[in-house]
C-alpha cells in the first residue's frame, strides 16, 4: 500500500472518530437536560391536561344536537349504471410462409 493511500485512510478513520465522539457527547447531554426537567413544568402540565380532561367530560354529558329529518328522495339509493369499458383487442403478427392453414394435420378435421 502507497504511504499517501495509508495517510488518506487513517485521516478519514480520524475524522470518522472524531465525529462520532461528537455525537456521543452531544447525546449524552441530551439525557442529562431531560432529567433536569423542573417539577413545575411538571404540574403546569399536569394541571392542563386536567382541565382539558374536564372539559372533555362536560362534553360527553351534553346531548347531542337533533338530526335534520330526512327527505323521501335523499333516503333513496340513486341508481347505478355500470358500463364496461371497449375490449382491448391485441392484434400478434408472426412472421413466415404461413398463410393461415395447419400443414402439419394437427388439426381437427373430421
Amino acid at each position: 500500500m502507497n504511504r499517501r493511500h495509508a495517510l488518506v485512510i487513517s485521516l478519514f478513520l480520524a475524522f470518522a472518530l472524531v465525529l462520532g465522539t461528537f455525537a456521543a457527547v452531544r447525546t449524552t447531554s441530551l439525557g442529562v437536560h431531560a432529567r433536569a426537567a423542573s417539577g413545575a413544568k411538571i404540574e403546569a402540565k399536569s394541571r392542563q391536561l386536567d382541565r382539558y380532561a374536564a372539559q372533555l367530560a362536560r362534553e360527553a354529558k351534553r346531548r347531542p344536537p337533533a338530526l335534520p329529518a330526512a327527505t323521501p328522495a335523499a333516503a333513496q339509493a340513486p341508481r347505478v349504471v355500470y358500463q364496461r369499458p371497449a375490449p382491448i383487442v391485441h392484434v400478434v403478427h408472426r412472421h413466415g410462409g404461413d398463410d393461415g392453414h395447419e400443414s402439419d394435420g394437427g388439426g381437427f378435421d373430421d
